[in-house]
Parts: structure tokens; sequence; C-alpha cells
């Protein structure tokens, strides 16, 4: 039996095209995942559901809200207000309007330091979120949402930022959390590793939702299955089809050379037995006619409804612009350097414009801080940088797109050589087609933010890129798709991603690790 019922749901873009229509799903307990292609409308739907259920249900989204970096950790998690009431309860404010605000958490705060030390951060919960680094952030996001009674959670992209012993711990906070009676948790995720956990999934595409009982591993092979069997029974169809159009044709052929020659006969034969004749004839004709346009209709028929089961995919590709020079020169030289956040070891290190670097290291250990301090928006504490060449950086959160901006207008403003005609080809290439293009970003899907950064990172010759986990919100077909573009790329880059699936496909041959911080 279902533990929860969601009503039907629809959901049509601001131009009047439908995203999806009348969808309907039910959760049982336990672990349910929802994947499809970035754009099909998954966190609008997540959305609709978590407001199906307001009380039982949390939703976490995939991305944090919009000024988050001026937020405080409390005002980010939503509970300033009780955290303000334990201080006051702390300094003798024992009012019913104190009290009232605690509703039960009476040791939030403890428990909320507990967890940044954790997570080897500050434990001031009063610190600006800014503080924290992208795993850090998604680490505590998680922890808020496992840490309320709630009967429902529905999780949107929640591995992202996370290490690998951030994702050990995900795993152990999914099972807590459904070892208690009575409860689902809808997962939203690209990652292969969580979706092996999964008892049921649903796929959403433009053909609307699809349940498959099993996990990932066996959605693939019955996807695979529906698939090979819906192109042989379409090829089929399309056979038949054929064979029918031929033969009305011959019929057609035939029947016009029967009338020659009656024509020739009329001379030679009593009028009456002609005309006899051709009326019969011609009610063969038409009767045989007439079946067969009764079997080329069922037979079209046949085909579109086969044609409807199919998906319309329509190919992408990452284009990343060749860089003017071949040469091997030094682009990066540091001495001593120290960061202002992260690791407090001493960093020494020669990068030369053909390596392919990743830099390594644990959730807050200074990755971020490194590309950041590269790309001149943080200063280092200590020692010496030298740069040899301009840098594109791609962050974690897409600050260089301007949100109420479409996407045409982020992509030309930012690479102001393209012209409108090659920015849009670049945009259809990644998906971002007609109507598409013209989407303010901040309403695009977390995939499309990432696709549509990247190819303004991407566009600019003999600059050394600066990727900070690339592959994050990007389904599975795209992550496949910049990687091969990383690995035919012409010249060096420096990349963090903590998906080693990912990773082994982009030739790297440079690692620098970073150790966690200390004290």
């Amino acid at each position: 039996m279902a533990l929860f019922t969601f009503s039907s749901c629809s959901f049509s873009l601001a131009n009047g095209d439908e995203l999806y229509s009348n969808i309907q799903l039910q959760l049982d307990a336990g672990l349910t995942a929802l994947i499809g292609r970035n754009g099909a409308g998954k966190s609008v739907l997540a959305a609709q559901l978590a407001n199906q259920y307001p009380a039982d249900g949390y939703l976490l989204t995939q991305l944090p809200p919009a000024h988050w970096q001026q937020q405080t950790i409390a005002e980010l998690l939503g509970i300033s207000t009780t955290l303000t009431a334990l201080q006051h309860i702390a300094e003798g404010d024992y009012s019913d309007a104190t009290l009232a605000l605690i509703d039960q958490h009476w040791t939030l705060a403890d428990d909320l330091r507990t967890e940044l030390a954790r997570l080897n951060a500050d434990t001031d919960i009063w610190q600006p979120c800014s503080q924290l680094s992208g795993g850090q952030l998604s680490q505590l996001r998680l922890w808020w949402a496992f840490y309320q009674p709630k009967r429902l959670l529905i999780l949107d992209e929640p591995s992202n930022h996370l290490d690998g012993t951030a994702r050990q711990w995900l795993c152990q906070q999914l099972g807590r959390f459904l070892s208690r009676r009575n409860t689902a948790i809808l997962l939203i995720s690209h990652d292969r590793q969580l979706l092996q956990q999964v008892s049921v999934i649903y796929e959403l595409n433009s053909l609307g939702l699809r349940r498959y009982g099993g996990n990932y591993a066996f959605y693939q092979q019955q996807h695979q299955f529906q698939q090979s069997a819906l192109q042989q029974q379409r090829q089929q169809a399309e056979h038949k089809l054929a064979q029918q159009q031929r033969a009305a044709q011959n019929a057609t052929e035939r029947a016009a050379k029967r009338r020659q020659q009656g024509e020739k006969q009329r001379g030679s034969q009593a009028s009456v037995l002609l005309d006899y004749q051709k009326n019969r004839a011609q009610q063969a004709v038409a009767a045989r006619r007439g079946q067969e346009q009764q079997q080329l209709q069922q037979t079209q028929q046949q085909l579109q409804r086969l044609k409807a089961q199919q998906e319309v995919i329509k190919p992408q590709q990452f284009y990343l612009r060749t860089p003017l020079s071949a040469s091997n020169k030094l682009l990066v030289n540091a001495v001593a350097l120290r960061l202002a956040r992260g690791t407090n070891a001493a960093l020494n290190f020669s990068w030369r414009s053909q390596q392919r670097i990743q830099l390594q290291g644990a959730n807050g250990c200074g990755k971020s801080s490194l590309l950041k301090t590269l790309a001149g928006t943080l200063q280092p504490a200590s020692g010496e940088l030298q740069l040899n060449c301009a840098v594109q950086y791609l962050d974690q959160h897409f600050s260089l797109l301007h949100p109420a901006g479409n996407a045409l207008d982020n992509l030309q403003n930012y690479c102001s050589a393209l012209s409108e005609t090659n920015a849009r080809t670049l945009l259809a290439s990644v998906g971002l087609r007609g109507d598409k293009a013209l989407t303010p970003a901040g309403q695009l899907s977390g995939g499309e933010r990432m696709k549509l950064a990247m190819l303004m990172v991407s566009q600019h010759s003999d600059s050394l890129l600066l990727l900070d986990e690339p592959d994050n919100h990007l389904d599975l077909a795209s992550k496949q798709l910049l990687a091969q573009a990383l690995q035919q790329y012409p010249a060096g880059f420096v990349v963090v991603s903590h998906d080693p699936d990912f990773i082994s496909e982009l030739g790297i041959d440079t690692q620098l690790h970073l150790l966690p911080c200390k004290g």
C-alpha cells in the first residue's frame, strides 16, 4: 500500500509550452528515485510534490536560495528564530512566547555546533555561509533535512559537492532515516552509486512519467529492452507500410493498363457487354482499393502509436574553443603559497600549458580556495604566486551568470566576440534551443545552468580553464559528453571533481592533493 499518494501535477513554461502534464505518482516506504535529463522538469515536479505534504514532508532543493552567500548559517537553515529563543532562555527569559519558539528543539544549538565540528568548520552558528566550502555547505543542509522529524524527504541532487567520506555519511543517513517506520525518501539524482540503492525508479521525460521496479542496473536493463523492442516493432511497421504502398501503386498501374486495353476492344464487341464488364471491373477495383486503404490506414496508425512511445532526443555536444597557441610554456608557479581558507600547508607547484591537473582533497581542505586564488578573487595568506596567462574560472555556484539575463545575453555579454548566430549555435549544441536560449538563467535547471556557464568560460582562447566540479548537476549523458570534450581539448586545465568515473575519462596527468586544515 502506498505511503504517499500525490494528486495530478502539470506545468507549462512561460511561452505556453507544456513541460509535463497529468503526472501521477505514489511513494511506498523506502528509497525511490526520480531521474530524467537536464531540463525535464524534475526540480519543478519535486516542489509541486512537496507542497502537497507541507506538514509531513521536507524538500531539500538542488541549489541554495538566492543570495545565500550573504546569509548566516542559522538564516540559511531557517532556524534563526529558534536559536535566538534558546539564547534568550540561557539569559533567563522564560516567557511563554520565548518557550513557544523552541518547538522541542532544546539541543539544536549544541547539535549544530557538533555538526560544524564534524565538518572541520568553525563552530560559530552565526558565521556567514561564505566561510564554508561547497561540500561543507551541502552536508550542513543535508544534516538539517535529516534532523527534522519528517516522514517524507525529497532530496534534489544530494550528493553534489560531496567527497567520498561525505558520500558514505549520506548513505548512512539515508539508512538511518528509513529505519524509522512509515518513512519515504524521493531521491532526485544522476549519481549512479546512489541510484543503485533505490527500490523503485520513476523516469520523467517528454512522454510523461514511467515507473520501473528495481535499482539503476535493473532500470538500464529494462529500458534498453523496451527501446529495442519498440525499435524492432517500428521497423517492422515501416517495412509493412512500404510493402502496402508498393502493392497499392502496382494495383493502380495494372488498372490503368486494363482501361487502355478495354478502349481498344470497344470497336469489336457489343457496347452493352463491354459496359457490363467495365462496371463489374470497376466495382472489384473499388472494393480492393477500399480494403487496401483500410490496411494502409491501420498500418500508419500503428506506426504513429509506436513513434509516440519513442522520445525524440536531439544530439548534443560541448564545443570548447581551441587555443591559439600550442606551446608548452610555464603558466603557473607557486612558492610557499598559503591559502586564506582551507589547508594551512605551504603549497609549491609549477604547471605548464599542456598539463591536466586534478585538485584532490576532502571537503573543506581548500580546493575551491586555491582556484579562487588563481582566479584573483581571493588573496593568499602568504607566499608567491606567478601567473603567465589569463584564466577562466567556473565556480560551483555559477556566479558568472546573471540570473535575470537570458542564456543568449549571458553568453554574448561574457564572450563579446561571438555573433548572435554563433552564440545560438553553441547554445543549441547543449540543448538550449529556440525559446530556451531566451529563458532567464535563473529559471534554467541546475544542469542547464552548468552547460551555459561551461560554454561561457570555454570560448576564450589562450586562457587556463579552472573548473570547480563542472560535472555537478549534469545528467549522465551530458556528463559523458563533457568528459569527451575535455579529453579531446588540446590544452591543459585544472579541475575539481569527486566523481572517479568522470575524472578517469579526462586524461589527467598531474594531481595536487591538499591536506585537511589542522587546528
